[in-house]
């Protein structure tokens, strides 16, 4: 009966902790550089384990690949750029 009540315990406690918010992953576009156009979504559940959020991370980690993914293309000319923001997709 202990070992019930302990492992109905931890799946309450796992279940309740905070869920990682969610980050958008958008970018602009070479043309029309105020354009914000959407090109991923970051909402898995983890709390993560780092210095922010795992979506947080994920993003941002992403965002830093293509940005240098496009300098290297480009000759080191950022034709356009990636970015996180906080939440879910806005237009």
């Amino acid at each position: 009966m202990r070992g019930i009540l302990l492992i109905v315990s931890a799946v309450a406690l796992v279940s309740c902790s905070k869920a990682s918010p969610t980050y958008t992953l958008y970018r602009n576009s070479a043309l029309y550089p105020s354009l914000r156009v959407h090109w991923a979504t970051f909402d898995a559940n983890d709390s993560g384990g780092g210095t922010g959020t795992y979506n947080q991370e994920n993003c941002n980690y992403a965002a830093d690949l293509l940005n240098k993914n496009v300098l290297a293309l480009n000759d080191g000319v950022a034709t356009l750029r990636f970015w996180c923001d906080l939440g879910a997709y806005k237009s």
